[in-house]
């Protein structure tokens, strides 16, 4: 079996979408599977399109998901195409350049291959004759579509031209498709597609098949969006006598409203996940199953990468579109964090305490770690949950303290009965604490949950907290006497 080699072209536009993420994963995993090579290979020809700084985010997200990358863009070919490179992480490789717009002269010299065996032809028709052409056949009831008056018109290599592919009209093309199955088309409704522009750019479909030629790449994963125009890749392949690769159409990932998943349905970028407190393993793994199944039978979820790679396989990939569920991957989310091991807990809710500028007792954050990990579903909570073990004045959601049973007289009471007992506390441990706290209700012959809402927002501000009893624990006993002291000067 020949090397496999599969491939991420990303377009430096913005940030990763996850359905393209999907995709690529899918790409890896296949890669991995076989102890092949993963590439990334950047596909920058729509220069109107570039946004600065995208390649950068590529590979920033893909490092952060995991997906280690086998071959792409050297030192030297980033700093070519982006002035503001600040990177020093270039991967290289056998086949680059990596990154499109360095390629110009090959795609030039292969359009005029085709054009030199017949395959395709010089095209000079102006933008205005276009568009009167498709006026006239709009009006007539036919097909818009380019006629092909160039095709023996012998166009001058001099004028200002484009290179078309000669699509016969009767053309009919087979195409078996890893995931889709067999495809037929018994006519190509396709005219003579441009493949090489006036700027001396590529279109597309020349750029990808030129490119997966010479970089060796053995099976293309890409959305079944592209299998419309997949005639067009095909037939370049036949008319150039190369080797076709294996081609997997992936079905579309939907919203729950059975629409193309997009930023209607929330988010859908990985920097947005990134930010909004998901691991990257439950994110891969949550894509994993997002079209694909280990097996009838099979009832498991959760993967290691290391089982991810093992069992996938093409054969498993359904055919069928496949339900972006946030509630699922909330789900799974939570599952990661619960499943992290303290230290590695502790280092991924640090940055978010980081990112809120808050300065972080790196013994406290230790210990209220374990009593927050088995209730958080997004590591973003982090600040809200527990800023209030790291500030010297807190806010407090005082009206919080109210009801039908607490006014400001009866709080004040509270929280001089609960001053009393947690003074009384020589050990200063949960257990401690805990009988202290518990003890003030009864006393006051009143119900606990009114209660211990006036001592937890005295104590840390907020309605949702860690435990109470070891919140204040960690907190330590001064400290949370005096937060209570100052509660009674603000009820």
């Amino acid at each position: 079996m020949k090397e496999v080699r599969t491939r991420f072209a990303p377009s430096p536009t913005g940030f990763l979408h996850v359905g393209g993420v999907r995709t690529t994963f899918y790409a890896w995993l296949l890669a991995r599977h076989f102890g092949g090579k993963f590439l990334l290979r950047i596909e920058d020809t729509d220069q109107q399109r570039l946004v600065p700084g995208s390649i950068k985010a590529i590979l920033e997200d893909l490092k952060w998901l995991g997906i280690e990358i086998d071959e792409g863009p050297a030192m030297d070919e980033l700093q070519k195409v982006d002035t503001g490179w600040e990177g020093n992480e270039g991967i290289g490789g056998p086949v680059g350049p990596y990154i499109q717009s360095l390629r110009l002269p090959r795609y030039k010299e292969v359009a005029e291959h085709l054009v030199k065996i017949g395959a395709a032809y010089r095209c000079d028709c102006t933008p205005e004759m276009l568009e009167k052409e498709r006026a006239d056949q709009i009006a007539r009831r036919e097909t818009p579509g380019y006629s092909g008056y160039c095709r023996h018109r012998d166009v001058s290599a001099d004028s200002k031209h484009v290179i078309r592919l000669i699509m016969s009209e009767n053309l009919s093309l087979t195409l078996d498709d890893a995931v889709k199955g067999k495809v037929v088309w018994e006519k190509v409704a396709l005219r003579d597609p441009i493949l090489f522009k006036s700027d001396g750019f590529p279109l597309y479909h020349l750029a990808v098949v030129v490119d997966d030629h010479d970089m060796g790449i053995s099976h293309v994963m890409r959305g079944e969006e592209w299998l419309a125009t997949a005639p067009i890749h095909i037939l370049l392949y036949k008319v150039l006598g190369w080797e076709q690769p294996v081609f997997c159409h992936l079905p579309n990932v939907l919203g729950q409203d059975g629409k193309k998943l997009s930023k209607r349905h929330g988010s859908t970028h990985v920097r947005s996940f990134r930010e909004a407190g998901y691991l990257p393993e439950a994110l891969i793994n949550f894509l994993l199953l997002l079209g694909w199944n280990p097996g009838e039978g099979e009832q498991q979820e959760i993967f290691t990468k290391d089982e991810m790679i093992k069992k996938f396989s093409l054969e498993r990939v359904n055919n069928a579109a496949a339900v972006f569920s946030y509630d699922k991957l909330n789900w799974m989310n939570g599952m990661y964090i619960r499943g992290l091991s303290k230290e590695k807990f502790v280092d991924a809710i640090r940055p978010y305490l980081l990112a809120k500028d808050i300065k972080v007792d790196e013994a406290k954050l230790a210990a209220i770690a374990p009593h927050i990990q088995e209730r958080m579903k997004f590591l973003n909570e982090t600040p809200d949950l527990i800023d209030f073990l790291f500030k010297e004045k807190i806010e407090r959601d005082l009206p919080a303290m109210m009801g039908k049973d607490v006014d400001a007289a009866k709080a004040k009471e509270i929280i001089s009965a609960a001053i009393d007992a947690i003074s009384a506390v020589s050990d200063f441990a949960v257990p401690n604490v805990e009988a202290a706290v518990r003890s003030v209700p009864e006393k006051m012959g009143l119900k606990v949950g009114p209660v211990f809402a006036v001592i937890r927002i005295s104590v840390t501000g907020k309605k949702i907290t860690p435990p109470l009893f070891e919140s204040m624990v960690v907190l330590g006993k001064d400290a949370t006497i005096a937060r209570l002291k100052e509660t009674t000067e603000l009820v």
